[in-house]
């Protein structure tokens, strides 16, 4: 992968966690963490390249916590060459937690907006274009992080088969950026659904 992307000219690589239910045990996935990091940092550093770490935040990730990631990156010394993604989507069903700017490589938006799901049941086919009907807090939590110092690239990451069949995407990805904006500039009025049928 590290050749493929030298040769294509990439800056980064993604690396994403195991999501199949396996390795989740409180020390072990420290570990497993740790010891596969360990081994990939030398070969970024020669490539010059970075990697992007993915917190998935289903309880059937082997990576679910940013501050885990975070904690390795450190305890190998390899802030210049591993980046955690700060995915909306995941950042919301892992319960939240710590922003981390200063390791933060790439944000990655998408909404949900299906009233009837509970969090845990929100899986990566429910992710939309964000809306005034999004329950993730993608405002907030960009507001947040740019607050605390992340000036980086927002990417979109949706999921949904009806994002992907949309017949004027361009048109729908502007009107939603446009939404994005004007509620970040004016965020002090921005609420989630859930606050308004409160």
């Amino acid at each position: 992968m590290i050749a493929t992307a030298k040769a294509a000219g990439a800056e980064t690589i993604s690396l994403i966690p195991r999501n199949d239910g396996t390795g989740l045990g409180n020390g072990e996935r420290q570990a497993n963490l740790r010891v596969a990091m360990k081994a990939i940092l030398p070969m970024l550093q020669d490539a010059a390249l970075v990697a992007l770490v993915e917190p998935l935040g289903f309880q059937r990730s082997s990576l679910c916590a940013k501050a885990e990631l975070v904690d390795t990156i450190a305890g190998i010394e390899g802030a210049g060459s591993f980046k955690l993604v700060h995915d909306t989507f995941h950042h919301t069903l892992a319960g939240s937690g710590l922003f981390y700017p200063e390791f933060t490589g790439i944000v990655h938006i998408s909404g949900v907006i299906d009233p009837a799901l509970g969090i845990k049941d929100m899986e990566d086919e429910h992710r939309v274009l964000v809306d005034e009907d999004d329950r993730l807090g993608n405002i907030p939590q960009i507001h947040a992080l740019t607050k605390v110092g992340y000036a980086g690239p927002v990417s979109y990451e949706c999921f949904s088969l009806q994002t992907h069949a949309l017949a004027d995407p361009f048109a729908q990805i502007k009107r939603s950026f446009e939404f994005i904006a004007f509620s970040y500039a004016d965020r002090g009025s921005f609420i989630t659904r859930e606050q308004r049928s409160a």
